[in-house]
């Protein structure tokens, strides 16, 4: 029997941002709640390489590059400069996942912050322009549905009040790569992160270090239990 985990498919995500007078914001889209894969879900525009992508780019970051540009493009008509792509941290899918990806997630500034958007009522249903701490409290009342990586993603915007700083910082800032895995802690679901003692042995832990992310009922929650976890928290700068 074949327990190998799923190979993960590349692709890209961008985090577009804006400058308004309450600060800045950050573009959310939908999902159709009928799809297979983070059905219903808020996510940043984003989707996997194309083959004939991989094929005529030159290396792999290329590739990433120009997908990048063209699901934006595709998933909300927004059209991205690839000079302005930052990016800032690898997300991949937990092994046990039937569908996986390997994220690479961006930052792009939107040069025109009125710009129209447009979303096909197919894969994308809805878009909102969000302040990463308002999208948070929305998702603390049950209003908008996140995954961990945007979810972390909010946390890390949160902390910049223009796009100037956020794009400069994070082009600076030392990119992290996580792959979680899901387990049950004393009842509650969480994502574990590389540096938790749970995230090599696999089995439940009442101590040493936690690095994961808790799903509440009050939306999630991220733990980093400080100086013993061996990684850096991924939700600040």
């Amino acid at each position: 029997m074949n327990n190998l985990p799923v190979e993960a498919r590349l692709s890209a995500t961008v985090v577009l941002l804006r400058d308004t007078e309450q600060g800045l914001e950050t573009l959310l889209l939908r999902r159709n709640p009928k799809l297979k894969f983070a059905a219903g879900s808020w996510v940043f525009p984003g989707g996997a390489v194309d083959q004939d992508e991989l094929e005529r780019a030159p290396t792999q970051y290329q590739a990433l590059e120009v997908a990048a540009i063209r699901e934006v493009q595709e998933e909300c008509g927004v059209v991205v400069a690839k000079q302005s792509l930052v990016h800032f941290c690898n997300w991949t899918t937990p092994e046990a996942e039937k569908k996986r990806f390997s994220t690479w997630f961006f930052v792009a500034r939107v040069d025109d912050p009125n710009a129209e958007i447009t979303i096909d009522n197919g894969e994308i249903h809805e878009y909102q322009w969000l302040g990463p701490e308002q999208a948070l409290a929305l998702h603390s009342q049950g209003d908008l549905n996140l995954m961990p990586p945007a979810f972390l993603t909010l946390l890390l915007l949160s902390h910049y009040q223009t796009v100037e700083a956020a794009c400069l910082d994070l082009a600076q800032r030392t990119n992290f790569s996580v792959t979680p895995k899901l387990a049950v802690t004393n009842g509650q679901m969480a994502a574990i992160y590389p540096g938790d003692a749970e995230y090599e042995t696999g089995q439940p832990s009442s101590s040493g270090p936690q690095h994961r992310t808790l799903f509440t009922d009050m939306g999630m929650k991220y733990i980093h239990s400080g100086a013993d976890v061996s990684v850096p928290p991924m939700d600040r700068p």
